[in-house]
């Protein structure tokens, strides 16, 4: 039988094409360091943009409660009171009147906690976030009670609360904007005074004359 030949002894050799691939080029290395700089810039932009989100979440969630609470304290109001009284305490007024037309609106803070009173200041709140505004209009529309409840079969409620959205970046305030110069119709689309950046809740209800 033939002899196999042997081996020689010591390290083999690498293939020529192992060799070739033994490292990274420059290239290689540069196209990584692209790719890696634009994922770590994107995790931040969306980082970046989940806390604004959150951000307006929480000014909408503040304003629906504001909103809510306003209500509340406009449809406990006697029938008659509010046929009879407009916001300023002017007796037999014309309707409809509203906090905007008789310069009663307020302009409140956003609160860290909701239950502090207007005389607490926590980190996170901020003074003079939102205006607040109501409007009373009788039903039928073309009635005119002059301070008489028995003509109203009854009243519309309206409660509107606005502040600026600094949040998004597609439409940002004007420079000059400010809380205490928003008017109703910053929110009303198709108007003159429309503002895109004026984020809003407003909230409509209708009490019937119950002779309260």
């Amino acid at each position: 039988m033939a002899e196999t030949p042997s081996r020689p002894a010591g390290p083999h050799p690498l293939p020529t094409r192992w060799r070739s691939q033994a490292g990274f080029t420059m290239a290689e290395v540069i196209v990584s360091l692209i790719v890696f700089i634009v994922a770590v810039v994107g995790v931040v932009a969306m980082q970046a943009r989940g806390v604004e989100a959150q951000r307006a979440a929480m000014e909408l969630h503040e304003g629906e409660r504001i909103a809510s609470q306003t209500m509340a304290t406009l449809a406990a109001t006697g029938f008659n009171e509010l046929v009879e009284t407009d916001f300023a305490g002017n007796d037999a007024p014309g309707m409809p009147y509203s906090d905007h037309a008789l310069g009663t609106e307020r302009v409140v803070d956003f609160r860290a906690v909701p239950a502090d009173g207007d005389d607490v200041r926590r980190p996170g709140s901020r003074p003079q976030f939102y205006w607040v505004g109501r409007m009373v209009s009788p039903i039928p529309e073309d009635v005119v009670p002059a301070g008489d409840p028995s003509v109203v079969d009854a009243l519309a409620l309206d409660v509107l609360v606005m502040w600026i959205d600094t949040t998004s970046p597609a439409l940002p305030p004007d420079d000059d904007g400010r809380v205490d110069e928003l008017v109703p119709d910053n929110v009303e689309a198709g108007t003159d005074d429309f503002k895109p950046w004026v984020a809003h809740v407003r909230l409509r209800t209708v009490r019937v004359n119950d002779g309260s």
